[in-house]
């Protein structure tokens, strides 16, 4: 059996959060307050991008509408397009779910392409979500987690690619998202160790700013940059050496 590797990149405002009374999400306030900042999703994404190159390896990109309207996608071109709300919604508790996809969806056709998937902000269903995926003609979901053993599935019309959720060798939980590695939690070693408990597609996520930003860490300096991406490229080769095959979401 084929085993997969399908790099997804939520391109998002920097370090989202909820923010109480508010549909749209903020970024952790740096000094300027809670408003949604692009700086460090938009510098990540560059060198998300030329590690990609140097690896010739192609991804799945998750853009947020506003995101896609405020920094500069024209790089993704040639790599897979899908879209991740308008404002970073948690799409279980706003008013109308499909205005908001719809918003989202157009925003990144607009700037950058048709998106081919989605993927929920904050890894959050709700009613409605397949419904409005079907009418805007993407097949192609990746909002949920489900066991390691999980495949891809169709739910409703749409093909849903679970992100793998379970335990590390210490019975600690583990997610197939990098955010643990980038915020200094986790060492490279432990993706690649849980990705061997996964026969089939290896949907493997991070976000854009992550790169440069973490939630507990703050900004990162250049040698904490260079060294996260070390992380990252450690990741993906060690995959590669397990025998997963890169692919996109789509493809």
């Amino acid at each position: 059996m084929t085993r997969r590797l399908v790099f997804t990149v939520d391109v998002d405002r920097d370090a989202n959060i909820r923010i109480d009374g508010s549909e749209a999400a903020g970024s952790v306030d740096r000094g300027s307050g809670v408003s949604p900042r692009f700086d460090s999703t938009a510098k990540g994404l560059k060198f998300i991008v030329d590690l990609l190159d140097e690896l010739g390896i192609k991804a799945t990109f998750f853009i947020e509408g506003r995101t896609a309207e405020t920094i500069d996608c024209s790089m993704l071109s040639g790599h897979c397009i899908g879209f991740h709300g308008y404002d970073h919604e948690e799409l279980s508790k706003v008013a109308d779910v499909g205005a908001v996809m719809r918003k989202g969806f157009e925003a990144v056709k607009d700037r950058v392409s048709e998106p081919t998937c989605f993927r929920a902000p904050f890894m959050t269903m709700a009613d409605g979500i397949y419904e409005t995926l079907n009418e805007l003609g993407v097949r192609h979901d990746s909002s949920v987690y489900e066991p390691p053993d999980c495949v891809p599935h169709e739910v409703s019309g749409i093909m849903e690619h679970p992100v793998a959720k379970g335990e590390d060798a210490e019975g600690k939980a583990i997610a197939a998202y990098l955010w643990p590695m980038h915020e200094g939690r986790r060492p490279p070693s432990d993706f690649i160790e849980f990705a061997r408990k996964v026969d089939n597609d290896f949907v493997l996520c991070t976000h854009s700013w992550h790169m440069v930003e973490g939630y507990d860490p703050g900004m990162m300096s250049m040698e904490e940059i260079r060294r996260n991406l070390d992380n990252t490229k450690e990741v993906l080769e060690g995959l590669i050496d397990e025998g997963f095959r890169p692919g996109i979401l789509t493809g």
